[in-house]
């Protein structure tokens, strides 16, 4: 090092150790408490700051998630107990020739529709909602096959037979099944998801 950068250094040293001599000590030496509590104050402030912007942020996002349950739990509790109603009805029509029951099956079907469009919607589609948003989708398929289930039972004559000799139970109470075992677990993953879902929002995340 040369003998001018020693000396810069030196004397930049001694500079800094004055300004912060007498920052911290008044002209008669005694610690000066008024610029430490200052420095103190002005930390204080911003970290009170910091820490507000993040709350309210955090806050802002519990906010946004308890809105956005308030708007999905309905709507997923009327899904499921649209889809067996509209079952029962394609029952009463197809099966029993009920006329007001296939009057009201188009109306049934416009508020599944609705309901599967607006949750689809609402759900963002990723890796934390999967579970959910299969059960929604797997709902919504097996409504398409609802009139081949029934076709193929009824040009088998099954719902006539009543009875399924090969297990003893009848046609419609086979596919009524599978549907409620359809619906019971999306119910379940749904009760599951949405607790899920209240404790992040308790946790602010």
């Amino acid at each position: 090092m040369s003998i001018a950068l020693l000396i810069g250094s030196n004397f930049n040293k001694k500079m800094i150790g004055t300004y912060i001599e007498k920052f911290f000590f008044t002209d008669k030496g005694y610690f000066n408490w008024i610029a430490i509590t200052s420095i103190i104050a002005i930390g204080t402030f911003i970290w009170t700051i910091w820490f507000n912007n993040k709350k309210y942020k955090a806050d802002l996002v519990s906010k946004g998630r308890i809105d956005w349950m308030n708007q999905v739990r309905p709507l997923y509790a009327q899904y499921l107990a649209a889809v067996p109603k509209y079952m029962y009805l394609y029952n009463k029509a197809m099966v029993d020739g009920d006329k007001l029951a296939k009057e009201s099956l188009d109306d049934k079907m416009d508020e599944i529709k609705r309901l599967y469009y607006e949750l689809n919607l609402y759900i963002p589609n990723n890796d934390s909602n999967k579970s959910i948003l299969v059960d929604i989708k797997l709902l919504w398929g097996e409504l398409s096959y609802i009139g081949d289930y029934y076709d193929y039972g009824i040009r088998r004559n099954y719902f006539a037979a009543k009875i399924n000799k090969y297990n003893g139970m009848s046609y419609d109470t086979e596919v009524d099944k599978y549907i409620s075992k359809l619906i019971n677990k999306a119910s379940m993953d749904g009760n599951e998801y949405f607790k899920n879902e209240w404790e992040k929002i308790k946790k602010g995340q």
